[in-house]
């Protein structure tokens, strides 16, 4: 996705549009709006774009800048619990969402094409994997650390 439709998308898709989400970020609906459709000499800036993806909890603008660089985001990890239980757990989720990551790509292959929102879903359920998967890690990281005498922590 290109980054202006990114944010234009993120902006209008918010409940109520530029109208709603425009006071929140101390801009007015007009402006906000025609920042996000380029036009004229309006610019969303860096600080907005952030702005923006942490009011709407929407990131298709972070996730544009950072396949407009070459890069993708993952989701950091929220702090894991140091147990059997928090790996297990962290296990099924990788899990379920390869699943769904598999399940998708199935259904969007089948005819033989994948549309732009195809490759949109996809992309998205990639990218929950990752995260889920950096979960993971974390996790078996923190029963790792756990395990171990307090001066061999990496702490």
């Amino acid at each position: 996705m290109q980054l202006l439709d990114a944010a234009y998308h993120t902006v209008h898709d918010y409940p109520g549009g530029a109208p709603s989400l425009a006071p929140r970020m101390g801009k007015s609906p007009h402006t906000l709006n025609h920042e996000v459709t380029g036009n004229g000499s309006a610019k969303f800036g860096l600080v907005d774009a952030v702005k923006t993806c942490q009011l709407t909890g929407d990131y298709r603008i972070l996730y544009a800048f950072a396949e407009a660089c070459g890069h993708v985001c993952i989701p950091m990890p929220a702090d894991s619990a140091a147990d059997a239980q928090g790996v297990l757990h962290q296990m099924a989720e990788a899990s379920r969402e390869f699943s769904e990551l598999c399940a998708e790509v199935c259904t969007s292959a089948a005819d033989g094409h994948i549309s732009d929102n195809e490759l949109e879903r996809i992309g998205r359920e990639r990218l929950d994997l990752m995260g889920a998967l950096a979960r993971l890690g974390e996790a078996v990281l923190s029963l790792n650390q756990a395990g171990k005498p307090r001066h061999l922590r990496g702490e």
